[in-house]
């Protein structure tokens, strides 16, 4: 059953600060997709123009005649940046399901894609923060004067991209954003579930837990 919009402002609150007594309420309701898969698309949305930008900073290493085709290449990533946050809504639904069923979870799994969904909204919030930060840092990056299309030169230039403060924010605003959308998680998957508050916490907890490190590792951290 979707949320009455009368009372939008009071149910998103409790989604965001109070998700427990969010879910409890919804528990016995038949499974609504509208606002959470709103939300997945939002968060798409949010990310694209992060993406766009990227894309834009290899402009100045690129002869003349490629750089009017550099907004092909932007508009591609933006489009990528939000199949990329549906796929991983995707992947968490799938992933979440089957760890709680490992863990004697009950439910459909239609309220598993509405339980993730909802927690998709403190990541809107993140990706365009993250997508500010990008766009505020962009100009500032000092870029190699390398070909990126050596070896040498692609790792260089990723070097560069990489230890920028560009970066640095982005990954800090995601990481943050994402344990605030697995707080969502482990309250909705409990009730979605009807798992202890132990095990919906690992059901969430470890997939969340690894998606973080590869982001951390990924930035060359560990």
């Amino acid at each position: 059953m979707d949320v009455p919009e009368i009372t939008m402002s009071h149910w998103i609150v409790d989604l965001l600060l109070n998700p427990d007594a969010f879910f409890r309420e919804r528990a016995g309701q038949e499974a609504g997709l509208k606002f959470p898969l709103l939300f997945v698309l939002l968060a798409g949305l949010a990310a694209a123009p992060g993406a766009y930008t990227m894309v834009g900073i290899m402009g100045p290493l690129l002869p003349p005649e490629a750089q009017s085709f550099l907004w092909i290449g932007g508009v591609i990533a933006a489009l990528f940046s939000l199949i990329g946050t549906i796929f991983i809504f995707i992947l968490f639904v799938i992933v979440f399901h089957l760890l709680s069923a490992v863990l004697r979870g009950v439910g459909d799994i239609k309220k598993s894609f509405e339980a993730v969904g909802y927690g998709f909204l403190p990541m809107v919030l993140g990706y365009v923060l993250s997508s500010v930060a990008i766009l505020y840092y962009a100009p500032s990056i000092v870029l190699p004067q390398v070909d990126p299309t050596t070896p040498a030169g692609a790792e260089a230039f990723g070097q560069a991209i990489a230890s920028s403060p560009m970066t640095m924010m982005s990954a800090i605003l995601g990481i943050l954003f994402i344990l605030w959308s697995a707080n969502i998680w482990i309250f909705g998957m409990r009730h979605a579930r009807s798992l202890t508050l132990r095990n919906a916490a690992i059901t969430v907890g470890v997939p969340v837990g690894i998606y973080i490190i590869i982001q951390i590792w990924s930035l060359g951290v560990l």
